[in-house]
């Protein structure tokens, strides 16, 4: 039986910033139902790889074959104070052709954030957002989900509720990127990591039952001999 098309295919992808170069010629495919976690430090071109994957920018060189609409979650929430968690959602619904009210309300419920729907998020801790935000990029039922660092502010019962999301999306065929410091976590969900060295994949490898420890000794070996 042949393997399915990836959602997703990085084709030599390169990324300049000026002079700099911050993503070096990567290459990977993500199959369905798969999550491929991204370890590296920080300026390493972990989140400017994920949005040049989403589309936010264009690639220097190579290509980026999504087979998949995609939703993002990036570091920085933009999402909008003034108005309420439901609001924020109904407008970027709007955004994406989403017509159906009572699935903003859904994933709102979904995420944990059902009974402060009606507020504004200017009140809302770090780890609310975060939520808010997860349940915007999932608004328009994406087959691809790029996540950067979705766990940051998550206390242990919301950073389960953000796995369970993880596990629902692979278990229907999704697949995710995730670009994280919080290896503990998101090791267990993953079926590859891929270490970014100095913007570049030193080594693309299956977790294999690897512990969190295990993962970052060999981001560390990769990045000593990268020196």
């Amino acid at each position: 039986m042949p393997s399915p098309d990836p959602v997703v295919a990085v084709r030599g992808v390169s990324r300049r910033f000026g002079h700099r170069w911050v993503v070096k010629d990567i290459s990977f495919e993500v199959p369905p139902g798969e999550a491929l976690l991204l370890v590296g430090g920080n300026g390493a071109g972990k989140t400017t790889l994920l949005r040049v994957i989403a589309g936010l920018l264009n690639p220097t060189a190579g290509a980026v074959e999504r087979h998949a609409m995609a939703g993002m979650v990036a570091h920085h929430t933009m999402l909008y104070d003034a108005l309420t968690a439901r609001e924020n959602l109904w407008f970027f619904a709007r955004l994406h052709g989403v017509a159906e009210r009572g699935r903003v309300d859904a994933l709102l419920e979904r995420l944990g954030l059902g009974s402060v729907a009606g507020e504004r998020i200017a009140i809302f801790s770090r780890g609310m957002l975060q939520r808010l935000a997860i349940a915007r990029a999932l608004l328009h039922d994406p087959e691809l989900l790029l996540l950067d660092e979705p766990l940051s502010g998550l206390d242990e019962t919301a950073a389960q509720i953000v796995l369970d999301v993880v596990a629902e999306l692979r278990a229907r065929g999704g697949a995710l990127v995730i670009a994280t410091h919080q290896l503990a976590e998101l090791v267990a969900v993953a079926a590859r990591v891929g270490y970014i060295v100095s913007g570049r994949l030193a080594a693309l490898e299956p977790v294999d039952g690897r512990d969190a420890a295990s993962v970052m000794n060999r981001y560390r070996e990769l990045a000593a001999g990268a020196r």
